[in-house]
């Protein structure tokens, strides 16, 4: 059969706490979003290799209710998704939900690529929640709560049994991300430790009783990049997959750094990396370890037939409000209000993620409905840090503006003063910088400023995310808008 290397990851940017199942000769994955909606990205493969968005889990507004208070940190943690019984499941956390707290829930669809339920709130504390169907058809919810625990759960209702703790883990810090498998008469429940920075690792036990005692795998950690000089590190929250032929893969999640001290910005992301389960424990990767070039079997779908996505993930903070952006055919019309990129709060503004270290975004901005306020694009990690290039109005004067915010401190770097009410702004970034110009009516791009990428890491001001681009507009009075094409 042709094989083919593979690069990891298989998902770039911002794509955290990958699972994976298989219907027939099908893949589908789901990823974390945090505060970005619509929530939930749904992928397709029919190789493990490529790719491709099919659908959200949470597209509808009603379905979500994100909160604004602490953007960065909250929001939709660590799904799971699962086909039982001719159905798909997924069970998420929704953290800020319920006043601060956790909301764990549960949505169904019978179309995978088309509209999910809305959520069943499962009663139940903690986070990163799996679930697991037995071989007698009863169905199981495991949750992370200081430990693991177990409970059954009525797919259609949402009820819960009883709480069972089964594992504390290996003993380092945060045993979280549980998943369930049976194989040859044992349970293995797959978890990560360490937390979810350079000290991130798989560890796995094993019983052969449902509830337990569960048996730690004596090589553990089954997977880690830590203290290691390899291109990925972070590497954890995995879930497993078995292919038609019978081979075992796992999908996790890592980061790529660009310096020493270690530092990352395009989030963390999905990754591939076999599995061999010939023995009692299996082994991740190459001897434990998550590499960067793998071989696959492209036999099923050869690159130069897959489909290709019609368009990037666009997204927007907290939830798409036709009040703010209405999308049209190749354009989006944004109605700003008066919040900026600084505040925590809804925003006209439309996002995508960054993908790769050397990458260019480009958005015409049509301002001649925009009389007093601003709008342009942003490399933005959160409200605390971001670079944009933006078109300034008031009753007096009209300029381009460069700016940069790093935490508390923000700068006004350049203003230039600019005639014409449309403006083409575009964003060139590598490893080390991003670098703002304006096209001039040569279609010539005209430095306007640039920034340093290292301080828009996670490390220096982020949490969960990675760097998205966007396009945003915001204005002092109401009913203003802003035609933006070509994103």
């Amino acid at each position: 059969m042709p094989m083919r290397t593979i690069t990891n990851p298989i998902l770039p940017g911002f794509h955290p706490d990958p699972s994976i199942c298989r219907v027939g000769e099908d893949f589908y994955l789901v990823t974390s979003t945090f505060e970005y909606f619509p929530g939930l990205p749904i992928y397709h493969s029919k190789n493990l290799a490529d790719w491709q968005l099919i659908g959200h889990g949470l597209s509808r507004p009603e379905q979500l209710q994100l909160s604004t208070k602490n953007p960065n940190a909250f929001g939709l943690y660590a799904p799971t998704l699962r086909f039982i019984k001719d159905r798909f499941y997924l069970v998420c956390t929704n953290v800020g939900a319920n006043e601060g707290g956790e909301g764990n829930f549960l949505i169904w669809t019978d179309d995978i690529a088309g509209e999910w339920s809305d959520p069943i709130w499962l009663d139940t504390p903690g986070i990163d929640p799996t679930i697991f169907a037995d071989d007698d058809g009863q169905t199981y919810y495991l949750g992370t709560h200081k430990e693991i625990y177990l409970r059954t759960i009525d797919l259609a209702s949402g009820e819960l049994g009883p709480r069972q703790n089964i594992w504390t883990g290996s003993g380092a810090a945060d045993p979280e991300g549980p998943h369930l498998y049976k194989k040859d008469g044992y349970y293995y429940l797959l978890i990560s430790e360490g937390g979810t920075s350079y000290g991130h690792m798989l560890t796995m036990a094993r019983s052969r009783s449902l509830t337990g005692p569960y048996e730690a795998c004596p090589n553990n950690p089954v997977m880690t990049n830590r203290s290691t000089n390899l291109p990925l590190q972070a590497a954890g929250h995995a879930d497993l997959v078995q292919d038609t032929k019978g081979n075992w893969w796992a999908v996790c999640l890592a980061v790529r750094p660009i310096s020493y001290p270690l530092r990352h910005l395009l989030g963390r992301e999905t990754c591939l990396l076999p599995v061999d389960w010939s023995n009692p424990w299996p082994v991740f990767g190459e001897e434990g370890y998550l590499p960067e070039t793998i071989q696959v079997d492209t036999a099923a779908a050869p690159k130069e037939t897959r489909k290709e996505s019609s368009k990037p993930d666009y997204v927007t903070l907290f939830e798409w409000d036709p009040t703010l952006i209405e999308e049209e055919p190749h354009s989006f019309l944004l109605h700003p209000n008066q919040t900026g990129l600084s505040d925590q709060g809804k925003l006209a503004a439309v996002f995508q993620r960054q993908t790769a270290f050397e990458q260019q975004f480009q958005a015409t901005f049509d301002c001649r409905q925009l009389t007093d306020g601003q709008a342009g694009l942003t490399v933005f990690l959160n409200a605390t840090h971001h670079y944009e290039g933006y078109l300034e109005k008031t009753a007096t004067s009209q300029q381009l503006v460069f700016r940069r915010q790093i935490g508390s401190l923000w700068k006004v770097e350049k203003k230039l003063p600019y005639a014409a009410d449309t403006v083409t702004f575009q964003l060139s970034a590598d490893k080390e910088t991003y670098r703002f110009s304006v096209l001039d009516e040569q279609g010539q791009a005209q430095p306007l400023g640039s920034g340093e990428t290292k301080y828009l890491t996670t490390e220096v001001g982020g949490v969960f995310t990675g760097i998205m681009v966007g396009c945003y507009a915001s204005a002092s009075s109401p009913q203003q808008t802003v035609r933006v094409r070509d994103f």
